[in-house]
């Protein structure tokens, strides 16, 4: 197996591996999440998030600092604008889309090949991993389970100011706690979110046609919880490498989020 510098430094970064740590406890396992469901009450708004929507990916290592940046976005949000705390609804974002820019150069494509192998999500430079692996891993999916800390609960109550483009927005901040599913593990995540609504000049509070979700705060992922590993050319488990990580090191992401989405039709 090919080892650049460059392999091993994002394989520290990604793997979070440690001989003289004991291994972190994986998450529980999931093929799913359970659907999101609005509680009772209240009109709802079907916003359909959008492939816009994007991830980006902050992953400090020792001799590199590795960003990455993930799109695709799917999924829906069926919003109560007179109780924001009864919102509920679903985003995933396409891991396969992933592709780093720590270099901003040509190293960038090797880089982004072996972060997609070791998250299965494509296949090996020199071996083929099985379709429907790649398809069960390909998705992160958040669910939002409950909404708390919300600026105001009845958009109605928060005054309209204008975009750039003359357009109305409300803006609203909350936390939202839910359920996030990455390579076959879910954990339990809180985000910190703002929330930007539009509509047309002099819409009313509760028919927004558009809106854009952005975490205020980076939403922090512990590669070892969902079982992330570094991977050879093959698609196969290094083990014979992991006595080279003799460092501590880094096993977390910080994910901020900006999420698109628009009314359904």
């Amino acid at each position: 197996m090919k080892t650049t510098t460059t392999v091993w430094v994002l394989l520290l970064a990604l793997g979070g591996c440690d001989e003289k740590k004991p291994p972190l406890p994986l998450a529980p396992s999931a093929s799913a999440l359970a659907p999101s469901t609005t509680a009772p009450g209240g009109a709802v708004v079907k916003l359909v998030v959008d492939a816009a929507s994007v991830a980006t990916i902050d992953m400090p290592a020792p001799k590199e600092r590795i960003a990455a940046r993930v799109q695709g976005g799917g999924g829906r949000l069926d919003l109560v604008p007179g109780d924001l705390t009864k919102t509920r609804g679903a985003v995933k974002l396409d891991l396969l889309t992933l592709a780093t820019s720590t270099f901003e150069d040509g190293r960038d494509a090797d880089q982004t090949a072996h972060a997609r192998t070791w998250l299965e999500v494509a296949d090996g430079a020199e071996g083929k991993l099985p379709d429907d692996v790649k398809e069960r891993n390909r998705y992160a999916v958040y669910a939002i389970r409950s909404i708390e800390g919300a600026s105001a609960t009845d958009l109605a109550k928060v005054p309209a100011t204008k975009d750039a483009s003359g357009a109305d927005i409300r803006r609203v901040t909350l936390t939202t706690k839910g359920e996030l599913l990455v390579h076959g593990h879910k954990v339990d995540r809180d985000a910190e979110v703002e929330v930007v609504l539009g509509y047309p000049a002099g819409g009313q509070a509760d028919k927004p046609t558009r809106a854009t979700v952005t975490t205020t705060k980076p939403l922090r992922v512990v590669l070892g919880e969902h079982d992330v590993k570094p991977r050879d050319a093959k698609g196969k488990l290094a083990k014979e490498f992991f006595h080279l990580l003799g460092t501590k090191v880094a096993d977390t992401a910080d994910i901020r989020l900006e999420l698109r989405a628009h009314a359904e039709p």
